[in-house]
C-alpha cells in the first residue's frame, strides 16, 4: 500500500532545527452514542522546544489574517476545547480555555501506558496497540514505532512512537492521522493560541474556571440585561432583544447552548451543570 503519509530523514535532524513538523487529525466527538457525531480537523505542531495541539479553523483565520493588507483581524473560536502547549518532552500542559474570557490551566498528566504485541497496518505503516486510563476514560492508541516521536493528540503522549490512532472505549473521540508536512522554521502562533487574538490568557485552575462557568449557566442573562437597562440593544442567536422581560424568555434556550458548548473529553474536569 502507497503511503499517504510521508516521513522523510527530516525525523533524524527534527532536533537540530528550528522548525516545525505539523501533522493534522480528524477528530470524531459526541456525547454518547445517541448523537451524531462532530468532526473537525486538529494541527499536533511539534517544534524543537515546544509541541502544541489546537483547531485547525484557528489556523486557517491565521494564515487569512497574515494575507490581509488591510490589517483587518479575522477571529474564531475553538470548537473542541482542545488548546495545548507543552515543553518539548514534557507533561506539565498549558491548557487555554475560551469562554467568553481567555484562560489557561496548568496540568500535569502523566500517562500510564501498557503495551500490547497487537499490530495492524495504516497506510502502509505498522501500528501497534497501547491502552490507558485518562479523563475517566479507557483509551486505545496504535502508535508507530519507526516514526520516534513520543508525541500523540491532544495531552497523549510517552509512547515509543507517534500516535496514528486513538480512541476511547465508547468511540465518543476517535481521532486518525490523516496528513503531515514541515516548515523550515517554527511557525508562530501567539497571536491565535497562546493569546485569543487582543484576549491575554488569564491563568486559573480547573476548580474556579468550572465555577465561573456555572455561573454564567446558572445567570446567563445578567451582563446582557445590564446593557438592555443603559439603553443598549443585545443580540442573542442574531435575534436583536430590547427589554429585559424579552431576554429572560431566552434563558433556558441561553443555558442549552452553555452546557452543550463543548464535549468535555476529560469527564473527570468537566462542571456539574444543573
Amino acid at each position: 500500500m502507497k503511503k499517504i503519509l510521508s516521513f522523510t530523514v527530516m525525523l533524524i535532524s527534527f532536533f537540530y532545527y528550528s522548525q516545525t513538523n505539523r501533522f493534522f487529525y480528524e477528530l470524531k466527538s459526541r456525547k454518547d452514542s445517541t448523537q451524531d457525531y462532530k468532526q473537525n480537523i486538529m494541527v499536533l505542531d511539534i517544534n524543537p522546544k515546544s509541541v502544541k495541539f489546537y483547531d485547525k479553523v484557528l489556523l486557517d483565520k491565521d494564515s487569512i489574517n497574515k494575507n490581509n493588507l488591510s490589517g483587518e483581524v479575522s477571529r474564531t473560536n475553538t470548537g473542541t476545547d482542545q488548546l495545548i502547549v507543552r515543553d518539548a518532552n514534557s507533561y506539565t500542559n498549558k491548557w487555554y480555555r475560551d469562554f467568553f474570557e481567555y484562560f489557561v490551566i496548568s496540568t500535569t498528566d502523566k500517562m500510564k501506558w501498557e503495551l500490547s504485541k497487537e499490530t495492524i497496518t495504516y497506510e502502509g505503516y505498522t501500528l501497534q496497540k497501547a491502552t490507558t486510563d485518562f479523563g475517566g476514560r479507557k483509551w486505545t492508541a496504535w502508535f508507530a514505532d519507526s516514526v520516534n516521536i513520543p508525541e500523540g493528540p491532544y495531552k497523549f503522549r510517552g509512547l515509543p512512537g507517534l500516535i496514528f490512532l486513538l480512541k476511547d472505549s465508547q468511540e465518543n473521540f476517535v481521532y486518525k492521522l490523516v496528513k503531515n508536512t514541515k516548515f523550515n522554521k517554527t511557525y508562530d502562533t501567539s497571536s491565535f493560541l497562546e493569546n485569543h487574538y487582543d484576549k491575554k490568557a488569564v491563568k486559573t485552575n480547573v476548580k474556579n474556571f468550572n465555577t465561573y462557568l456555572i455561573d454564567i449557566y446558572n445567570n446567563p442573562t445578567r451582563s446582557m440585561s445590564e446593557n438592555i437597562k443603559n439603553g443598549n440593544k443585545v443580540s442573542v442567536k442574531d435575534a436583536d432583544i430590547t427589554s429585559v422581560a424579552e431576554l429572560n424568555q431566552k434563558k433556558k434556550m441561553m443555558q442549552k447552548m452553555i452546557k452543550n458548548r463543548y464535549i468535555y473529553l476529560e469527564q473527570d474536569k468537566q462542571p456539574k451543570f444543573d
